[in-house]
């Protein structure tokens, strides 16, 4: 079995950080939010929290609206056209699908080629990158709703906590670790560990999602990409080596004219 790669494996300590014990540290309600990633807009929520007075009730009828509406938020934010920025973890989370398809399904010469064609241009965009991931583009989706899910079920479950037991500063946390988990990377970490699991069955979780990301369209998805990748690839040098040899008729054909002109002029 293939060892997890070092920054596929901060990701995941990462994730495992704010789903499993995020919302229990100390929580900082008045630190400042980063403007970049995605926030849910409660600026028209019905429901209100206020972090001296709120009793236990308005706190659960505003978690009840908050996951309701940012799961509606998150859905359109990540409708919106994928993103062209590129990153070391965005790129290691696609060289472990890959090789988690491989591993699965024993597709190693597809995947190897997935690798190479996606890591063409590592600090940038290209073709094949962005073909792998409008192909997966809904899978990762999924993956986000996922991911989110399981979070949001931990929220709710703590509904049954007093207020001085689950406070507003730590919902605010938990708002916080939410809306950070609307983002496709995570929704890539879900698919790699799903196919992860694929390798090795284990026991039912105590989770089970009402979504489901079938490990075999991931497979079908990689290799549909690639072969459509490589066969541009040769279209392409095809297509490379006609036009060489076109400017070398044309270099040709000119010297063979100024060899012509030269003999006339000597004649």
């Amino acid at each position: 079995m293939k060892k997890i790669k070092p920054i596929y494996a901060v990701l995941l300590s990462t994730l495992w950080i704010i789903v499993g014990c995020g919302s229990d540290d100390t929580p900082k309600p008045n630190a400042p939010k980063n403007q970049t990633g995605f926030h849910t807009d409660r600026s028209k929520f019905i429901a209100t929290i206020d972090a001296t007075s709120s009793s236990r009730k308005e706190r659960n009828d505003f978690i009840d609206e908050f996951i309701a509406k940012s799961d509606m938020q998150c859905q359109r934010y990540l409708d919106r056209p994928l993103r062209k920025s590129e990153s070391k973890s965005k790129s290691a989370l696609y060289m472990n699908l890959f090789d988690a398809v491989s591993a699965v399904f024993g597709t190693k010469d597809v995947t190897d080629s997935a690798k190479k064609l996606y890591m063409k241009n590592p600090n940038g965009a290209n073709e094949a990158k962005i073909a792998y991931e409008k192909a997966l583009s809904s899978e990762i989706k999924r993956g986000v709703e996922i991911t989110r899910e399981r979070y949001a079920q931990t929220m709710l479950i703590k509904k049954n906590r007093l207020i001085e037991s689950y406070t507003i500063p730590m919902l605010e946390q938990d708002i916080q670790n939410y809306d950070k988990l609307c983002d496709y990377e995570y929704g890539l970490i879900e698919i790699n560990s799903i196919l992860k699991k694929a390798q090795t069955p284990t026991a039912i979780q105590p989770f089970s999602s009402r979504l489901t990301i079938d490990p075999a369209i991931i497979k079908n998805k990689v290799e549909a990409v690639t072969i459509e990748a490589k066969n541009k690839e040769k279209k392409k040098k095809k297509k490379k080596n006609i036009q060489s040899e076109e400017e070398m008729q044309i270099i040709e054909t000119s010297l063979d004219d100024n060899r012509s002109l030269t003999a006339d002029l000597q004649i």
